[in-house]
C-alpha cells in the first residue's frame, strides 16, 4: 500500500480554493460570457531533467498584465479562519494578494496570486479582465528589489470549487509558476459565493 504524507501545509491549500474574494453578489457578471477553456494539461507535463531552484529573495511587489491593462499592488495574504484563501485588506478593490505560505514568483513551484473580480454593486475590480486574456500574454511581476520577472500564460481553465484541480494550482513543482485565481459564473446565494474560479495559468520565461 502506498503511503502519502499530507502536510498541514498542503490541507490549508484543499480548504483555501474558496476564495474571500468570491463573496459579492453581482449581477453584471451574469451578463457576460465566458471565454472558451482552453485545458493547462498539456502545460505541465513532467520533466525528468530536474529543474533549479532559483533564489528569490525579495517578496514580490507589483503585478502588471499589460494585455488586459492590470497594473497592481501586491499584498501578501495568508488562509482564513474560515478556510478561505484571503484577499488584499489594504486596497480590496485594485490590489492583488500573493498567498505567502507558498513559493514566491519566481521559486521553483506555484506561486498563487489572487484578486476581487468585482466591488460592491458589481463594478469592476482589480481581475475583471482577467477573463479576457490569451494564452501567451505576458504577467509580469516586480519584487522589492526591483527586479521583474516575466512570465507568459499557458493556460485558462474555469473550475466549479470543489473540482479545481489543488496540486496543479498550488502544489506543482515541476517548474517555475505563477498562477492567478479570481470568481467567474453566476452568484449563488444559497451558498454566498459564485458558481466559477477562473484559474490563469504562467509559466516563467
Amino acid at each position: 500500500m502506498r503511503a502519502f504524507k499530507l502536510s498541514l501545509y498542503f490541507f490549508a491549500l484543499i480548504l483555501a480554493l474558496i476564495l474571500g474574494g468570491c463573496g459579492l453578489p453581482s449581477t453584471s457578471q451574469k451578463a457576460l460570457p465566458l471565454p472558451q477553456v482552453s485545458s493547462p494539461a498539456a502545460q505541465h507535463a513532467i520533466s525528468s531533467t530536474p529543474i533549479p531552484r532559483l533564489k528569490v529573495n525579495a517578496s514580490p511587489v507589483r503585478l502588471l498584465i499589460p494585455a488586459i491593462a492590470v497594473s497592481a499592488s501586491i499584498e501578501m495574504v495568508g488562509v482564513t479562519s474560515n478556510g478561505n484563501l484571503a484577499v488584499p485588506t489594504q486596497n480590496p478593490w485594485v490590489d492583488v494578494g500573493w498567498y505567502g505560505s507558498g513559493p514566491r514568483p519566481g521559486e521553483r513551484g506555484s506561486a498563487v496570486i489572487d484578486g476581487h473580480v468585482d466591488r460592491p454593486g458589481g463594478y469592476p475590480a482589480v481581475f475583471w479582465r482577467l477573463r479576457f486574456i490569451h494564452v501567451g500574454d505576458a504577467v509580469l511581476v516586480t519584487d522589492a528589489s526591483r527586479k521583474s520577472l516575466r512570465f507568459h500564460v499557458t493556460g485558462i481553465a474555469f473550475y466549479p470549487p470543489q473540482d479545481a484541480p489543488i496540486q496543479d494550482i498550488f502544489g506543482n513543482e515541476t517548474g517555475t509558476y505563477l498562477n492567478l485565481i479570481t470568481c467567474a459564473g453566476d452568484w449563488i446565494p444559497s451558498q454566498h459565493q459564485t458558481s466559477l474560479r477562473l484559474v490563469v495559468y504562467t509559466s516563467l520565461g
